[in-house]
C-alpha cells in the first residue's frame, strides 16, 4: 500500500472496494458544502453511505485516491487525488474538512505529496486546477512554488510544478 507521513498526517493510498464503513461514514461528514463549493460537480451532494460508496469508486476508478489522516487521531480529515495523465504529467487535487484549514495541513500535506512523488519518479510535472474564487488554494500553490500556467478557462487557473 502506497503511503507517506508529514509531522502531523498520515498519508494512504485508497484502492476500491476496499472502503469499509467507517471511512464511507468520515466522506459524507468531509464532503460537505463548505467543502465542495469550489469543487466540480460530482463532490457534491454525498449525503450517505451509497453515496461514498459510488464516489469512492468512481474517484478510484479516474485517479489515485489517497485519505489523509490526522496522526493523533487516525481521523480521516481529507483526500488527495492524483490522475497521471501521460508518462509526463500528473494532475493533483486535493480537499481538507473545513476545521482543518488555516492551520498548515494543506502546506503540509502537499509538500509530502510533492515529496512522495518526486521518490516515485514516475512523472515529472504536476497540474492543479483552482477555482479561480478559491483565493487560500491559488496562494498556498504560489507559497509551494507552483507556478500559474496560461489559462484559457474563465473558471479554474491552473498550476505547475516541475518535480
Amino acid at each position: 500500500m502506497s503511503a507517506y507521513q508529514t509531522p502531523r498526517l498520515s498519508v494512504v493510498e485508497a484502492f476500491s472496494g476496499a472502503q469499509e464503513t467507517e471511512i464511507l461514514v468520515a466522506t459524507t461528514g468531509l464532503l460537505t458544502a463548505k467543502v465542495v463549493e469550489s469543487l466540480p460537480s460530482y463532490f457534491r451532494n454525498i449525503n450517505s453511505i451509497s453515496d461514498a460508496r459510488d464516489w469512492f469508486k468512481s474517484m478510484t476508478l479516474k485517479s489515485r485516491l489517497f485519505m489523509v489522516m490526522h496522526t493523533k487521531t487516525n481521523a480521516i480529515i481529507g483526500f488527495v487525488f492524483v490522475s497521471v495523465e501521460n508518462d509526463v504529467d500528473a494532475h493533483i487535487g486535493y480537499l481538507l474538512g473545513d476545521s482543518y484549514w488555516g492551520k498548515g495541513y494543506a502546506t503540509e500535506l502537499l509538500k509530502g505529496v510533492i515529496s512522495f512523488l518526486k521518490h516515485e519518479n514516475k512523472v515529472k510535472q504536476l497540474i492543479a486546477g483552482v477555482a479561480i474564487n478559491n483565493i487560500a488554494s491559488c496562494k498556498l500553490l504560489d507559497k509551494i512554488g507552483f507556478v500559474k500556467g496560461v489559462n484559457e478557462n474563465i473558471e479554474t487557473v491552473f498550476y505547475e510544478y516541475q518535480l
